[in-house]
């Protein structure tokens, strides 16, 4: 029944032990998505993530019972050290001790598409005509099921992504419950466009991370990549946000994404922080754009890593002391050495080839000896 999700890879056959390689998605959590329930939200480590749980999803009822036998099912191959295939090189792979209760603590919303930008870099515009008609399936009573049930924990992660999180009719339904639940991470991705209530509130008690990613730090280049014209009421709204903030004053967060041909250079960078800085906000996240990273990540140019560590060394003169990576960020941070590598191999395999063909050619020029 699960050979499906088994890893065409596996490693000796290990000992009942509650130690073992696993992730908190595998475990407790799950991510919503437009049309299906998979394990989790990354894709860019060499199994391709998002392991599918529940195919062509619309917001029926769900049969925890089923569902959290599967998870149990899946456990039990990380215990005997068999890796599901799309897990395979993920960063949230880890060896620790795990418990065997069911119960969720990650959660991740992604089952909508509407949204008060068009980002240049965003995954609908391949498919927009699809996106644009499609209609939004509500999860708050499938939630409050799972609330009811006692089967939500804190400590864990919630993040809201989409599509605007605040044109969700049922969001701030949605993050009150949880926030009333106990969940004291709720990580919530806004374009910080429209202004709202519950993420206020989250805030206030500390409980909620708000992430807004501006890409720019003028109207202009900020217009050319949203498309839309939003930059001044965006800094206003992330200004509000933070001097809302409670006990802990990094819940909120700007974003930069470096987009190679939009917002790549120093100038932009300085402004975009300049800004943070105004607005009271002293916690920044950096990523690459996906799909750019995706075409290129074995051949990235050595003036992005160099860009990436000029806005790290921003954040300490700032003194920023909560700077993230984000996956694509984080993974080229990572594997910079292993990719230079590579492609110094490639190009002396090239070199040694062009220069195996000259040569050739200069023996066939060569007269024939009568």
């Amino acid at each position: 029944m699960f050979e499906k999700f088994k890893s065409m890879f596996e490693t000796e056959e290990k000992t009942n032990s509650k130690r073992y390689v696993s992730c908190d998605y595998v475990q407790h959590g799950f991510n919503v998505d437009y049309e299906d329930i998979k394990m989790c939200c990354l894709n860019c480590h060499e199994g391709g993530g998002r392991q599918i749980l529940i195919d062509n999803y619309k917001g029926e009822r769900i049969d925890w019972n089923k569902f959290f036998k599967q998870k149990r099912e899946m456990r039990e191959l990380n215990k005997k050290g068999i890796i599901l295939e799309r897990c395979k090189g993920c960063i949230l792979l880890q060896e620790k001790e795990w418990d065997d209760e069911d119960y969720i603590s990650f959660m991740v919303f992604n089952h909508w598409t509407q949204c008060n930008c068009k980002c240049r870099y965003c995954f609908t515009n391949e498919q927009s005509d699809f996106f644009n008609q499609r209609k939004n399936y509500n999860m708050y009573p499938v939630i409050k099921e799972l609330a009811d049930m006692g089967m939500i924990r804190g400590g864990g992660e919630i993040g809201f992504g989409g599509g605007e999180p605040a044109l969700l009719p049922e969001f701030e339904d949605l993050v009150n419950l949880l926030l009333d639940c106990g969940c004291d991470n709720i990580r919530v991705h806004s374009s910080g466009v429209k202004y709202s209530p519950a993420v206020e509130r989250g805030l206030k008690e500390s409980k909620l991370m708000l992430i807004t990613s501006v890409d720019s730090g003028t109207p202009e280049t900020y217009t050319n990549i949203k498309r839309v014209n939003h930059f001044n009421k965006v800094w206003e709204n992330l200004a509000m946000y933070a001097s809302k903030q409670g006990e802990n004053k990094y819940k909120v967060k700007t974003k930069y994404i470096i987009y190679p041909g939009y917002n790549d250079n120093k100038e932009e960078i300085d402004k975009f922080f300049e800004l943070t800085d105004k607005a009271g906000i002293k916690s920044v996240i950096l990523d690459l754009e996906g799909g750019w990273y995706e075409q290129h990540k074995y051949e990235v140019p050595d003036y992005l890593y160099d860009l990436l560590e000029y806005m790290e060394e921003k954040t300490k003169e700032l003194d920023m002391k909560c700077v993230e990576l984000y996956d694509r960020a984080n993974h080229m941070k990572v594997h910079r050495e292993e990719y230079k590598k590579l492609r110094e191999n490639k190009e002396a395999s090239v070199s040694d080839e062009a220069g195996i063909n000259a040569e050739q050619c200069k023996e066939s020029e060569q007269p024939e000896q009568v």
